[in-house]
């Protein structure tokens, strides 16, 4: 839901788009047009925007607005292509609600192994679905639905972070995190020489170089 500062920019979005189109917008026509509208991201909402300053010939509408919101919801076979991976255990999903619930429905259709059936249950479901959702506004929400193949998992949850369907927070528990880098050479530390690792940074480097210098005759006794 847009705040009330939003909301306001948002206002000012649409004059203004009415305005390059050509026209003027009442503060009331604007106002009722927020009042639809507040339930995406404004982000989405101004590339909706742009999309009417660019291929819209003629007023500046509420329903070309709405044509013109990318609300996340995948197409129905783009749905299917992603739900039918769900069959195999090991595999980790990011999917919308919607997909989720209409691979439900599917699912014991593909357990008795007419994928045809299934695909055409899961289309159907899939369509009421997100025309339910797309009545009461908002973007898709996508969740994880975790395989159990951990190397796969990662890969998967790190694709949706990177193409913005999770958040960081949202795949962060089930991302492998690198091994830690050691700052200082460890075989160097066992023979009594304080060493940075070829990794360590300049300004690492540069404070192992000092504490060097601090045990440099205990260095030079031990050697």
């Amino acid at each position: 839901m847009l705040t009330d500062a939003e909301q306001d920019q948002l206002v000012d979005m649409l004059a203004s788009t009415a305005e390059v189109m050509g026209e003027k917008i009442s503060p009331n026509a604007a106002t009722y047009m927020v009042l639809d509208l507040a339930t995406y991201p404004l982000r989405v909402l101004a590339e909706a925007l742009t999309a009417c300053r660019r291929e819209v010939k003629g007023r500046l509408s509420l329903a070309a607005i709405m044509e013109r919101i990318d609300d996340g919801h995948p197409a129905p076979n783009e749905a299917w292509a992603v739900a039918i991976r769900a069959a195999d255990e090991a595999v980790t999903v990011v999917w919308t609600e919607q997909t989720r619930d209409a691979w439900t429905a599917a699912l014991p259709l593909v357990e008795e192994g007419d994928k045809i059936a299934a695909r055409q249950a899961f289309l159907e479901v899939y369509a009421r679905l997100v025309k339910s959702a797309r009545a009461v506004g908002g973007c898709a929400v996508y969740q994880p639905s975790l395989g159990h193949d951990a190397s796969a998992r990662a890969a998967a949850l790190q694709l949706a972070v990177d193409a913005g369907r999770l958040a960081h927070e949202q795949a962060a528990d089930h991302l492998a995190l690198p091994p830690a880098t050691p700052a200082f050479n460890p075989l160097a530390l066992l023979a009594g020489r304080v060493e940075a690792s070829p990794e360590a940074n300049e300004r690492t480097r540069k404070h192992l170089a000092e504490i060097a210098e601090l045990f440099g005759p205990a260095q030079d006794a031990a050697a």
